[in-house]
């Protein structure tokens, strides 16, 4: 379980951690059982009519399905006051929910990863705000 007390999220409606565990917030739409990520996105499928959309959340762990490793800094907007490089981009499936949500890998040995291991939902802290808040944003690592 993180420690959360003292962190916001960069964008909100994306990330939960009331629970204890760090959950990506998801939709389920009623009409064609499509679940989607950010859950503002109703244009998930063509032709469906979007009746019924409920808010879910993502299990916290998954498998990862693909990834790739970047040897350069995230492009702006995306900003961070540590430097990251090397980092992986994974994309991680959630199975029963037939989803898979891309995300930056952190807290992992990159050398590491292979596909169908098991990753956990985390947080990525990108910079402090005026606040002294860490804001953050949703990150896969390795379950341990």
């Amino acid at each position: 379980m993180e420690n959360m007390a003292n962190k916001v999220a960069r964008i909100p409606n994306l990330v939960d951690w009331s629970t204890g565990e760090v959950r990506l917030m998801s939709a389920k739409c009623g009409s064609c059982g499509t679940c989607f990520f950010p859950k503002e996105h109703y244009q998930h499928r063509p032709g469906c009519s979007r009746e019924g959309v409920e808010d879910i959340l993502l299990p916290s762990k998954g498998r990862l399905a693909s990834y790739t490793i970047q040897y350069y800094p995230c492009p702006p907007p995306f900003k961070t006051e540590k430097k990251i490089t090397p980092y992986g981009i994974g994309l991680v499936e959630f199975k029963d929910q037939n989803i898979q949500v891309a995300g930056i890998i952190t807290d992992t040995d990159l050398k590491s990863l292979k596909l169908g291991m098991e990753m956990e939902t985390t947080t990525l802290t990108m910079f402090s705000n005026e606040e002294k808040q860490e804001v953050v944003t949703w990150a896969f690592r390795a379950v341990k």
